[in-house]
């Protein structure tokens, strides 16, 4: 219904005479800001065509590193829904078998006092609530939501984890920086657009500074080196582009590059999600393995204590 309102509106303004750019900004924030910026440059210059091929290939690339990165994830996925499904059996079954333990009580397999139909319902509540509270977190940081900044901040800190996460956010950076090199933008209206497009706020953050940088008469390459924030690979390319004149095309095979590299980051994010889901499931299968050798264990002593009785 959104999409539906949003394109009459534009539909609207068009037959009432208004430029296509026009036509886009009224409709608010529903379109990206870099979508507004490209298609009202495009209807300034009468390049209008050429900048929806260039953003139809922007946003085709980011849908196929999203459909990449979930099929990579679908994997420890099914792996973590089975595992949670089996301690969930395990927590039923200990009562539908009426296992009990050396003082007759129900057999409590994993020691936190989840047992039977109450214990499992307990669980799958447990386990409800964090999985609303993971699409909650998704959904905040799609949105940008301020309090989840830290988390995307603290996250490229983080080992394995973190350089596939910059190293994705520097595909979509060459990309888009790639897409506006070929307009006529203002660098200092570019560049911001191009570090919102990472989706990463660490980035997004370095662009007001970077804009100030050049506006002061800086080169683009001392402005991003000033940040401290972007590959040294990144910068000596951006510096070759510069003293010989085609940063258009530097840019070009930057982001052809940063793509094939996307594609092991998005490898690196899936084998590490699986390493986490493994972990999980193996520390639930030492604890049950712990709890049923001393299950076995608790006899054997109560027999050798002289004070025992049958």
């Amino acid at each position: 219904a959104s999409q539906r309102a949003a394109v009459t509106q534009v539909s609207d303004a068009l037959s009432r005479g208004e430029s296509v750019g026009e036509a886009v900004a009224a409709t608010g924030d529903y379109f990206p800001v870099m979508f507004r910026q490209v298609v009202a440059l495009g209807d300034t210059t009468g390049q209008l065509d050429r900048a929806y091929r260039q953003l139809a290939e922007h946003f085709e690339h980011m849908l196929a590193a999203r459909r990449t990165l979930l099929s990579a994830l679908a994997w420890p996925a099914i792996q973590l829904g089975i595992a949670v499904g089996v301690i969930g059996g395990v927590i039923w079954l200990s009562s539908a078998l009426n296992l009990k333990n050396m003082d007759g009580e129900p057999l409590d397999m994993f020691g936190f006092g989840l047992i039977g139909n109450k214990g499992l319902m307990i669980y799958a509540s447990i386990i409800t609530f964090f999985a609303i509270g993971l699409l909650l977190l998704i959904e905040a940081n799609r949105r940008g939501m301020f309090w989840t900044r830290r988390l995307q901040r603290a996250a490229l800190k983080l080992p394995m984890i973190g350089g596939a996460l910059q190293t994705l956010a520097m595909a979509r950076f060459t990309w888009a920086l790639q897409l506006v090199f070929d307009t006529s933008m203002d660098l200092r209206k570019a560049l911001p657009l191009a570090l919102d497009a990472t989706g990463n706020d660490y980035y997004r953050q370095q662009g007001p500074e970077i804009a100030r940088n050049i506006g002061r008469g800086m080169t683009l390459h001392a402005a991003l080196a000033e940040s401290g924030a972007f590959p040294r690979d990144l910068l000596d390319a951006i510096a070759v582009g510069e003293q010989s004149g085609s940063l258009a095309e530097t840019m070009q095979r930057q982001s052809n590059e940063y793509r094939e590299r996307a594609n092991v980051a998005i490898s690196v994010l899936a084998q590490a999600f699986g390493y986490l889901i493994w972990l999980v499931v193996a520390a639930f299968i030492v604890v049950l393995i712990f709890r049923v050798f001393g299950m076995y264990l608790e006899p054997i002593k109560r027999m050798s204590d002289p004070n025992w009785k049958v």
